[in-house]
């Protein structure tokens, strides 16, 4: 799709790497994880280049080696225990993005957050962050109750609100945030401010790449 941005009036949202940087938080709950199931894991591993995929895919990365299912349920389960309810969390949220949520608020824009976070830690970090105001709707991986795509979210999204594919656009950090939005055919921009060092991905086939979420609505072609 060719880059015009003018007209955007939608806008979806991917949580991790994108509003939030929560990475200190999920390495820190997995490394608790890892300890109470008794599996050492090498500490190098554990930096915000694995942060993004559901949670099957973090373990991978973090422990190829570990192939018993049941060590594998065990971690995960550890692993929400701790995260899902941490009234300790230390995740922040990226510099300048209240003000690009009020300010997209106030144009009356449609916005939307599409994450392959459950539901349970989604809502307590937007409302430990006083972001609920600002959405129209807040898509999880769970949403529906069986695991739902990135995709699958988009799709239904426009779907239910009627939006127009030129006038939507997908704002992430991670190559599928950025492959699915061209899969629906709407817009995308790549939010270089978010996890991993490699932004290859994002440089190439983003429409639009930003490095700061002021430049949202600091970008001349969303005046």
């Amino acid at each position: 799709m060719n880059a015009d941005l003018k007209q955007i009036k939608n806008y979806i949202f991917d949580l991790d790497g994108t509003l939030i940087d929560s990475s200190n938080e999920v390495l820190l709950c997995f490394k608790k994880a890892f300890e109470k199931a008794g599996i050492q894991v090498d500490e190098n591993k554990f930096t915000s280049n694995v942060i993004g995929p559901p949670l099957r895919e973090i373990l991978k990365l973090l422990s190829p080696e570990l192939d018993d299912e049941n060590k594998v349920n065990k971690v995960i389960s550890y692993f929400r225990s701790f995260y899902d309810y941490d009234e300790n969390d230390i995740t922040e949220v990226y510099s300048g993005i209240s003000d690009v949520l009020k300010y997209l608020k106030q144009k009356d824009f449609k916005i939307f957050i599409a994450t392959l976070k459950p539901m349970i830690p989604t809502l307590r970090l937007i409302k430990k962050f006083n972001l609920e105001q600002f959405f129209d709707d807040i898509y999880t991986i769970d949403k529906y109750g069986n695991n739902i795509t990135k995709k699958e979210m988009i799709e239904d999204i426009i779907e239910k609100y009627g939006l127009k594919k030129s006038q939507t656009v997908m704002i992430g950090d991670a190559k599928g945030d950025i492959k699915s939005a061209k899969e629906v055919q709407i817009y995308t921009i790549g939010a270089l401010w978010g996890y991993g060092d490699d932004k290859s991905y994002l440089l190439n086939n983003a429409d639009i790449n930003l490095k700061t979420p002021a430049e949202i609505i600091g970008n001349e072609v969303y005046k």
